[in-house]
């Protein structure tokens, strides 16, 4: 019934008990299903209420859902609320998130030590968490992950054998049967007694289960994901994805994924070995400074606590990240202009004294023409990106405070 067609049936009535016996004659799936909005402008003409006595009663249970169903309410009445994070600064709880890098660049460890931290409740390199379930969705190299959480486990010495952390023992295909994946993860969440947290699916290539450059493809598996968020809400997402194959400073395929993760980070292997792990993207709070680990190997042990030695009598290894402190290298920091590049490489010569922004320029302007404008812009773009920071007048290259471990 329409909101026409309800005001003209309801004209005439003047009284509660005319409009009750009125609602009573309707079929219960249109009762439910009634605009409230003509009956309200209604019954304020004639003074009484639909929220009150028998028609209260009668329209309990619509009034209910009338208010679940989206709507426009005003702004400045609406309740403002603080960002929920999962981990605190780079990951809000609910969100969809993506980590890409080239192949080699430790992307599935960053996503294994922040899914093993959120599990077990330890701080993710200095990061507070909020503790809970986590679900891992391994479409590529299943028991290589296995051996990643392990080889975590050992080294941080947290047990993690009875942490509410699950990895996901089938293959993925979003696009043609996702729901075998919701039905495994309505299974364990129903059987869990930790909040669901985070399900990290790794990767997005193999999960999609179609071409991630074709955009339909890529809009039905975002679809899918969106349809696993709703039905359980306050889960955060993560996509591990590949870097383009050609323009490494975004994530391969359609465009639309990087359009639709509320945050972002990119990882880049570097000449020395270092890995750098960047915010490239964060919708309701500020970049965070790049952070910079060093792979290390760790022997693995098997669960009668000896070394785990494969076929040929050798001890099976695997890695773990470190995080270590922040300095930029002009040479290995890459997707930066030559203004950009100038900057750092003038900064770095300085040392940790910092400079002037007028001295800087000037010291600039000895090996380039640059202008004004182009100089700010090239500042404020390292300032967005955490390479460099303004302190007490003066421009220094950022050296964050040494982080905890975990």
């Amino acid at each position: 019934m329409t909101r026409q067609e309800l005001s003209e049936a309801i004209k005439t009535f003047q009284t509660p008990e005319e409009l009750t016996g009125y609602l009573l004659g309707l079929p219960e799936s249109e009762l439910k299903t009634l605009h409230l909005s003509p009956l309200k402008k209604h019954t304020i003409k004639y003074g009484f209420d639909i929220t009150t006595g028998e028609i209260g009663k009668l329209l309990k249970e619509t009034i209910e859902l009338d208010k679940k169903r989206p709507h426009f309410e005003r702004i400045g009445n609406a309740a403002i609320t603080p960002i929920s994070w999962i981990a605190k600064g780079i990951l809000e709880s609910g969100a969809l998130s993506m980590i890409f890098g080239d192949s080699g660049t430790f992307k599935s460890f960053i996503a294994i030590a922040l899914s093993a931290c959120i599990a077990t409740g330890h701080k993710f390199y200095g990061h507070p968490v909020k503790k809970g379930a986590v679900f891992y969705i391994a479409a590529e190299g299943g028991a290589g992950i296995i051996r990643r959480f392990r080889a975590w486990s050992q080294e941080y010495a947290i047990n993690i054998k009875n942490a509410p952390l699950y990895r996901y023992t089938g293959a993925v295909n979003l696009c043609e049967a996702a729901e075998t994946l919701i039905n495994a993860l309505e299974d364990v969440i129903e059987g869990e007694t930790e909040t669901p947290i985070l399900a990290v699916l790794d990767t997005w290539s193999r999960g999609l289960g179609g071409d991630d450059s074709d955009t339909s493809a890529a809009t039905e598996g975002l679809h899918k994901l969106d349809t696993i968020r709703s039905q359980f809400p306050g889960l955060a997402i993560v996509i591990v994805h590949h870097t383009g194959h050609r323009e490494k400073s975004r994530a391969r395929g359609a465009y639309l994924l990087h359009a639709a993760v509320d945050s972002e980070f990119r990882i880049e292997k570097q000449t020395n070995g270092n890995i750098i792990f960047t915010n490239t993207k964060s919708k309701e709070s500020e970049l965070l400074p790049p952070m910079i680990f060093k792979a290390r190997g760790v022997k693995l042990l098997a669960d009668d606590g000896r070394f785990l030695l494969n076929d040929n009598k050798e001890i099976e290894t695997s890695a773990i990240l470190e995080a270590i402190d922040f300095v930029p290298s002009v040479t290995d920091v890459t997707g930066l202009g030559k203004n950009q590049k100038r900057i750092l490489e003038v900064l770095n010569n300085k040392g940790k004294q910092g400079m002037t922004i007028e001295e800087l320029l000037k010291n600039i302007r000895k090996c380039s023409a640059i202008k004004k404008d182009a100089f700010d812009k090239a500042v404020l773009s390292l300032e967005e990106h955490g390479l460099i920071h303004h302190e007490e007048g003066f421009i220094h290259l950022d050296k964050p405070k040494e982080k905890e471990r975990f």
